[in-house]
């Protein structure tokens, strides 16, 4: 099955969201901010990411544009749910990328999911 990042600073939300990944078969590795991320995605090799926009250190914007320039054929969902983000340019241009707004209902992360793991890797 496929390996999934998630990148999530609310531990509790990062905690269920891998918990139902887990339970659909991904191997799921987690990290809190975008920094760690960045630092955990050169170590190891993800087939799909799934970034938090509101983080500390490295909003989810920088880390998608950080890891895309890493490598251009990273499968990347954006998530968030944080209010200030809904009516500014965050949240209207990570929709471009395939947002995912919070709360997250399973069935729509899990359909998203597969959808996105469906489309072919390119660079």
């Amino acid at each position: 099955m496929a390996s999934i990042f998630l990148i999530d600073a609310a531990a509790a939300l990062r905690t269920v969201t891998a918990e139902i990944l887990s339970e659909a078969g991904y191997t799921v590795d987690e990290a809190p901010d975008g920094k760690r991320a960045r630092a955990l995605y050169e170590a190891g090799l993800h087939d799909l990411v799934i970034t938090d926009i509101a983080m500390p250190d490295m909003d989810g914007l920088e880390l998608i544009i950080s890891l895309s320039r890493l490598d251009p054929a990273a499968r990347l969902i954006a998530i968030s749910g944080n209010s200030q983000f809904s009516e500014s340019l965050y949240l209207p241009t990570a929709r471009q990328l395939g947002v995912l707004a919070k709360p997250i209902r399973s069935e729509a992360l899990l359909e998203t999911v597969a959808r996105v793991l469906a489309l072919p890797k390119t660079k």
